[in-house]
């Protein structure tokens, strides 16, 4: 009898640990479990589990992934400790005395507890609490990107389940990321099994599917699968929810699992490109600016154009940037810098250059808001090359070897000091 129960409770937490759901656990009178179980409920997801960091070695004694430092602590001090030094190294500026990063965390925490989208008539049954909390696979990507750009629900009908979509665009209005829910016996789930789709044959193979996850059978056969994709052909004129279960992004390069993952600190590109732009705003007293709305930040973007060999374009806003006013003229400068890293051989190839636009003032006033600039990096010369004449940003480029590497970027203003936060790409030259 005893041994009958004991398997009937294995089965249960196998069942309960398959859906997501946590049994509860007897007390622990232990303050260090509890500090980090509800550190770990509201910003687990952003402990960073790629890179071995430095930033926690005087004051824990640790130099490992964060993941790991983390798992390692003790003692209350401890937890505290790193959660002071966790902060710290997000703060994208410690000139002021807000954390904008954390200030912005806990809004979207405040967001999901108030449940934000229980008011939508567009999205109704949308509510956090039900689909794993703060846990949750909604609340893992609200609280990486806050509110979507643009919603919609599918409700279940004759082959496939509930069906939720979540787009968010960039500033030239591309899909960043198109991310699909949807209902399995459980919370809702992200969907992330994206494979090549090169026909219908391929579309309806129960082996290898997308369909396979939407469907409504838990082992649906051909026919099914294509009765399916008729179904959503029907309800989806616009394609908007078959986009999001075949392509994850407009661009290539991004993919689920990289936009699933916790952000990198500031400081972690600092500590690996050792960037010349940081410091303090000087004295601004007796300057003019036309301010961004940002405390610490500059929205912006550097897209990278990968048909035939990396092409740099560095897109923001004339209102996401700080002008400042000179008579009836309006500049920026802004301090950028790249490095490439060969990840086979780690050799670095950097590149720095200061970018400076002026413009006519009351043109600038006009287009701030409403118009996105461009400014085109490949013909710009570069400056952390001591030899002269310079090479290009572009012939830099041209005389890599062939290879993998991880680019590193570094952009802010010259004189206010407003970043851009960093940035890291991989790309292969061939």
């Amino acid at each position: 009898m005893i041994g009958k129960r004991m398997f009937r409770l294995s089965t249960v937490l196998l069942i309960l640990t398959a859906l997501g759901i946590k049994p509860v656990q007897a007390a622990d009178n232990d303050p260090a479990k509890k500090a980090k179980s509800e550190f770990s409920l509201h910003y687990g997801f952003f402990i960073t589990s790629d890179i071995k960091v430095s930033y926690y070695k005087d004051a824990l004694g640790l130099e490992d992934k964060e993941s790991k430092i983390f798992d390692k602590l003790k003692t209350i001090e401890s937890v505290d400790k790193f959660i002071e030094i966790f902060w710290k190294v997000r703060d994208p500026n410690r000139a002021t005395p807000e954390n904008e990063f954390k200030d912005g965390i806990d809004q979207r925490i405040q967001d999901i507890e108030n449940e934000i989208f229980v008011a939508d008539n567009n999205i109704p049954g949308t509510r956090f609490q039900t689909n794993g909390g703060l846990r949750g696979d909604m609340a893992h990507i609200y609280l990486l990107y806050g509110q979507p750009n643009y919603k919609d629900r599918l409700s279940e009908n004759f082959y496939h389940t509930d069906l939720m979509v979540w787009y968010y665009f960039d500033v030239l209005g591309k899909q960043v990321f198109r991310f699909l829910f949807y209902k399995d016996y459980g919370p809702i789930r992200v969907f992330k099994e994206y494979v090549p789709i090169l026909s219908l044959e391929s579309l309806i193979d129960p082996t290898f599917s997308p369909l396979r996850r939407i469907s409504k059978q838990p082992s649906p056969t051909s026919l099914e699968l294509y009765q399916l994709w008729v179904e959503l052909e029907r309800e989806d004129p616009q394609a908007i929810f078959r986009s999001a279960l075949i392509e994850f992004s407009y661009y290539q390069d991004v993919t689920i699992d990289r936009a699933l993952k916790a952000p990198e600190p500031a400081v972690l590109t600092a500590e690996r490109t050792k960037p010349t732009f940081l410091g303090q705003p000087e004295d601004l007293s007796d300057k003019k600016f036309l301010n961004n709305s940002y405390h610490s930040f500059i929205p912006a973007e550097l897209k990278i154009n990968k048909d035939n060999r990396p092409s740099f374009t560095l897109i923001t806003g004339y209102s996401d940037l700080d002008w400042e006013v000179r008579g009836d003229q309006a500049e920026f400068v802004l301090d950028l810098r790249i490095s490439f890293q060969n990840k086979e051989t780690l050799a670095i190839k950097e590149f720095s250059a200061r970018l400076l636009k002026a413009k006519p003032l009351d043109e600038v006033e006009k287009k701030r808001g409403i118009v996105i600039m461009e400014i085109l990096l490949d013909d710009i010369l570069n400056f952390a090359q001591i030899a002269k004449p310079q090479q290009t940003l572009g012939q830099l480029i041209d005389n890599l070897e062939p290879g993998h590497y991880i680019i590193n970027v570094d952009l802010r203003h010259a004189v206010t000091k407003k970043s851009a936060g960093g940035w890291r790409e991989e790309i292969i030259i061939e």
